[in-house]
């Protein structure tokens, strides 16, 4: 998920960047309200803002207030960093539509906790080998064997799948049981979300072919992402 942080201080900027990053987030940087529209204008991808309210040129208030003006950007979720805690400044964004207010200086946990709630954290097509490892104890060695299996498991998976175009009534839900564990395993997350999504109800194991094509778009994500690690 992309974040645009509107913050002109250039040590507060980089901080913020690394604590979302770490987690998974695509940070984009502005260095005041007038950067922020024009980042937004020219990235479509932006799902979130987390803004300051003091900055030169245009504020962060300033930009709230352009954001809930806008037909495309005024549902777009936000939160303020800020040192300023008195009451007509917090009125105010919350009048605008922040959904939270943090106070500097931001604290890496809490600002974790209230993007999380805010944003939400978009699901990874594949956990790093070295979370991977960190988690389970692994040796590299022993990620590496178990990463080539998963790989054989998703080549032979997407064959699989691939053959519902020629013959849709061969393709059933148990033969992706096995997929299904190791994909949470190795924190194939979005892999793991299309199956639940797409699961059979109890009167049919048969996939349709909608189904089918949005599974096999994942799993090519994650022979991508194998790959990746691989390398």
């Amino acid at each position: 998920m992309k974040i645009l942080v509107a913050e002109d201080n250039a040590v507060t900027a980089a901080l913020m960047t690394g604590i979302l990053t770490r987690h998974g987030y695509t940070v984009v940087l502005a260095r005041n309200g007038s950067e922020a529209l024009s980042l937004l204008a020219s990235d479509l991808s932006i799902r979130g803002v987390i803004t300051d309210i003091m900055m030169p040129g245009s504020s962060g208030l300033d930009l709230l207030q352009a954001l809930r003006t806008h037909e495309t950007w005024r549902n777009l979720p936000t939160i303020v960093t800020t040192a300023r805690d008195d009451p007509q400044t917090v009125a105010q964004a919350v009048a605008l539509g922040c959904q939270e207010y943090i106070l500097k200086p931001v604290r890496p946990a809490h600002l974790i906790e209230r993007v999380t709630r805010v944003f939400g954290q978009e699901k990874v097509v594949l956990m790093s080998s070295s979370e991977v490892i960190r988690r389970y104890l692994l040796s590299p060695e022993a990620y590496r064997e178990i990463a080539k299996n998963f790989a054989t498991q998703v080549d032979q998976a997407i064959t699989v799948l691939q053959d519902w175009s020629i013959n849709p009534a061969t393709v059933r839900w148990e033969d992706f049981a096995q997929i299904m564990e190791s994909a949470t395993l190795l924190g194939a997350e979005r892999l793991v979300a299309a199956m639940e999504e797409v699961s059979p109800s109890v009167e049919s194991q048969l996939l349709t072919p909608v189904q089918c094509d949005r599974i096999l778009g994942e799993l090519k994500l994650v022979r991508k992402a194998l790959r990746g690690e691989g390398s």
